[in-house]
Parts: structure tokens; C-alpha cells; sequence
């Protein structure tokens, strides 16, 4: 849960140091190991600019970034409704991320709910976002919608998505979209 450039450089040290143990000791290390960083919170967003040139690749962990930026406990049930993933603010976080790693020339993956949520993926591909870690049962209906979708269209979507107001209004659109690509019925399954 990375919050700061502070942090994050930190880490270098102390991995520096881990290294430098293990060589001491005769222990040899891979060349390529990345070093990389979880945005999980709304700072790490806010500064993601900055953070993402500290670091070879980000990940977006979706499930503590929706609950810390709707201030949700996703396991408390009287609030837990509140836990929306098309949340805008959520989705506005997502394309932030994704953005300022594109520019950097950085990868960016997700992790969480959202990245198995059929009904994320359209908007999600439109991004740019990279990759996409999620539960087995998810992985045949995302890959069948990934392939089913030209990025052009996607990325069109994911633009419009941008521009609503309320989780329901960002709903109807995406349930729209996909009815209109004749791909409904993949997210009619999981919904």
C-alpha cells in the first residue's frame, strides 16, 4: 500500500541492502528482477505522475482502492452497497493510473474484483490497461470479450464512460455498449 515517492524509495533501499546480504553470502540473483508498486490508495493516485518513475510497472489492487476512495467497508453489510466498482470516481482513478504509466513507458496490471468483472472489461481494455489478474472462473468469459472487441471501440467506450455522472447512468451505457457489439450476453451470465 504504497502512499508516497518517500515510501517507494525506501523500498529501493532496503531491497539494495537484501542484495547486497545475499551476495555477501554468495547467493546470486536474477538480472531482471522488477521492482514494482501496488496503487491501492487514493494518494498513490493522486501522485501516480511521480510514482510510476520510481518503479518498472504498477498494479492497480481495485478492492482496497474502491474502499478507501468511497470510504466503504466492503464487509460491513450496512454499507456495503456502497462498494461500487463503476463508481466515477473509480473509474476516473483507473484511467489516471493507466495514463500516467503509459506515459512513463511502465506497465500497468490490475488485481481485484474489478479485473474479473465482465462488465469492467470493455471499459478496462478502452484504457489501455495492460494486464489482468483474476479468479479461474472469470478468465474464459474476459478473454472471449477481449478478443471479441477492437481496442478503437473500446477506447471510444471507455471515453463516454468518463463522462457520466452516476454508477447507474455508467451501467446503462456499458450494458448498451455490449448489446450493441452483440456481446450481452457474455456479461448477462456473471451479472
Amino acid at each position: 500500500m504504497i502512499t508516497s515517492v518517500e515510501e517507494l524509495r525506501r523500498a529501493r533501499e532496503i531491497y539494495a541492502e537484501c542484495v547486497a546480504d545475499l551476495e555477501s553470502e554468495g547467493v546470486g540473483l536474477p538480472d531482471d528482477v522488477e521492482l514494482g508498486a501496488m496503487i491501492e490508495v487514493p494518494s498513490a493516485v493522486l501522485r501516480a505522475d511521480a510514482i510510476v518513475r520510481e518503479v518498472d510497472f504498477v498494479s492497480i489492487g481495485t478492492n482496497d482502492l474502491i474502499q478507501y476512495t468511497l470510504a466503504v467497508d466492503r464487509d460491513n453489510r450496512r454499507v456495503a452497497s456502497m462498494y461500487q466498482s463503476l463508481h466515477p470516481a473509480v473509474l476516473e482513478s483507473v484511467a489516471k493510473v493507466v495514463q500516467a504509466a503509459h506515459s512513463a513507458g511502465r506497465r500497468v496490471a490490475m488485481c481485484g474484483e474489478m479485473a474479473g468483472d465482465p462488465l469492467c472489461t470493455l471499459f478496462l481494455l478502452g484504457t489501455g490497461i495492460d494486464e489482468l489478474s483474476m479468479g479461474p472462473i472469470y478468465i474464459p468469459v474476459v478473454k472471449k470479450l477481449i478478443r471479441a472487441v477492437k481496442r478503437e471501440d473500446a477506447e471510444v467506450v471507455a471515453k463516454e464512460v468518463l463522462r457520466y455522472d452516476t454508477v447507474e447512468e455508467i451501467k446503462g451505457y456499458l450494458f448498451s455498449s455490449l448489446r450493441d457489439l452483440g456481446l450481452i450476453e457474455l456479461v448477462e451470465t456473471f451479472s
